[in-house]
């Protein structure tokens, strides 16, 4: 059997559903469909600002480094400078890359910012039933509340009880499900 890349949160999402064809987002009306679709496009630049927050910011690089080191004891520091090296180069030119961290800091916390405004109190992004882009959000938040890193953004996750709620709650349904996984 051939193995298939998948690329970035649409083109997975949809290769999923299609691919154990999924009802998860049946229900979901034209105007929902379209709000998932801006969701979707926002975590992915909300990615480059965590990234960002891991390899480029020295004063969270250190810590990231150590975990690394720790969870993968085949690196090394050369193949670590290597490997930050391109990802500066990556930053560069997808534009992150050119900004202070404060303000890439801000563009990030404008993307959480909106998901909690968006997430309730309770139940889910478009109500009571869990749908695919509760699941792309939770890709991202759990990069970011469970990560042992105390960034601006992991600072303003952990300040908002919805957005705790929301990823804790995936993260529960996940775990007590791993064949959903």
């Amino acid at each position: 059997m051939a193995v298939r890349t998948v690329g970035d949160s649409d083109t997975i999402i949809a290769h999923i559903i299609a691919k154990y064809r999924l009802t998860i987002d049946a229900a979901l009306s034209a105007a929902q469909r379209d709000i998932s679709h801006l969701i979707t496009r926002m975590l992915d630049d909300l990615y480059w600002v965590m990234s960002y927050s891991r390899w480029k910011d020295e004063r969270f690089w250190p810590a990231f480094r150590d975990a690394l080191l720790q969870q993968h004891p085949g690196l090394t520091e050369a193949g670590l400078h290597k490997a930050q090296q391109f990802n500066f180069q990556r930053y560069h030119f997808q534009g992150i890359g050119r900004y202070a961290p404060d303000a890439a800091y801000a563009r990030g916390l404008a993307d959480l910012q909106v998901l909690a405004d968006l997430i309730p109190a309770n139940g889910y992004v478009h109500g009571e039933k869990l749908t695919s882009i509760d699941a792309g959000i939770y890709g991202f938040m759990a990069n970011i509340y469970f990560y042992d890193i105390e960034t601006p953004l992991k600072q303003f996750v952990v300040s908002h009880a919805n957005l705790v709620r929301h990823c804790r709650a995936i993260h529960d349904a996940v775990t007590a499900h791993p064949q959903a996984a």
